[in-house]
């Protein structure tokens, strides 16, 4: 490992399932890329609820061996590459990535290791905060509308929770592709959701959404999956329901006349290639709610697990 590189790392550690209590802020090893990684400096991370899922034992983790742990969790990261065994990227080349998931990343630390096929450049237009916004929560609302969906000009599309972190790139991303965009959200994020696109906003907190809308081409659910009757109500027959928190049996689907599949995001670095233009573009701008110190990570879970987060929250870990 080249001089420059330390051998330790400050890192935020889980070593049991539970309360953010459970996350401890320490030295752990600095992490050695195999072929075809980079090693990354990492400038910022984010949260997202797949995160406080895991911590808590009802995420990811349920796919994971025990061995496991202690684990760094967290996958969303924007850094700088100090070490490439690939030919993709180069040292100091700025990149941005979700790596591994859902195996375990180790976002939230200074160091870590990244396959170069689940990295992307750093769009030039963002800093490392606003980067490290965009991975996970934009290649969910990707795979979900474009490769899924295959959500077209013209369709009309329901985004429930359209404030929060895939959601607000979910609205962005239907509004580039030509969609007619509906989002339900609180009325405090009712000048936000105008401002990113949606064309019909709908306050869950004083609109019955299933009286309200129908008529949807395609629902992008991400209430939890014991409202998606409401959900249901609101498509067309042979409209496209797309969850990411729970499975959708088809027999639930064949029951409410339509179709409807569960989500789990994969990495890639090509896909997030292609965000990372729309960004350039324009089309697409993330949102970054708040910022904490690594060694805060708890209080950023306790954030994100309140609920009414707009946009991202964010973990600094360099300059």
């Amino acid at each position: 490992m080249p001089s420059a590189i330390p051998t330790t790392m400050k890192a935020v550690t889980l070593h049991s399932y539970g309360d953010a209590g459970n996350l401890t802020y320490e030295d752990v090893p600095v992490p050695t890329p195999a072929d075809g990684e980079m090693l990354v400096a990492v400038k910022a991370a984010s949260i997202n609820p797949i995160d406080f899922k895991t911590r808590n034992g009802q995420g990811v983790n349920r796919g994971w061996e025990d061995s496991v742990l202690p684990v760094i969790l967290g996958w969303d990261i924007s850094g700088l590459v100090v070490q490439s065994k690939s030919d993709k990227f180069a040292e100091g080349d700025e990149i941005y990535s979700m790596p591994r998931f859902p195996a375990p990343a180790g976002a939230y630390a200074e160091y870590i290791t990244v396959p170069a096929e689940d990295a992307a450049p750093k769009p030039a237009c963002l800093d490392h905060i606003q980067a490290a916004s965009v991975p996970l929560a934009a290649l969910t609302a990707w795979q979900a509308l474009i490769d899924t969906a295959g959500l077209e000009a013209g369709q009309h599309v329901l985004v429930q929770a359209a404030a929060g972190g895939v959601g607000h790139f979910a609205v962005q991303i239907a509004k580039w592709r030509g969609a007619h965009v509906t989002g339900t959200a609180s009325a405090r994020n009712t000048d936000f959701l105008r401002e990113i696109g949606v064309d019909d906003i709908i306050d869950y907190t004083k609109t019955n959404v299933a009286d309200t809308v129908s008529g949807m081409d395609v629902v992008f659910h991400m209430l939890p999956a014991d409202m998606r009757e409401i959900s249901w109500a609101t498509l067309k027959p042979g409209g496209f329901l797309i969850s990411i928190t729970g499975p959708v049996a088809e027999e639930e689907a064949s029951a409410h006349g339509g179709r409807g599949t569960f989500v789990l995001v994969r990495p890639s670095g090509a896909q997030l290639a292609e965000i990372g233009r729309l960004i350039e573009d324009g089309a697409i701008r993330p949102t970054v709610d708040a910022v904490y110190p690594l060694d805060a990570v708890a209080e950023a879970h306790a954030h994100v697990e309140g609920g009414h987060t707009r946009g991202k929250v964010v973990i600094k870990i360099a300059d």
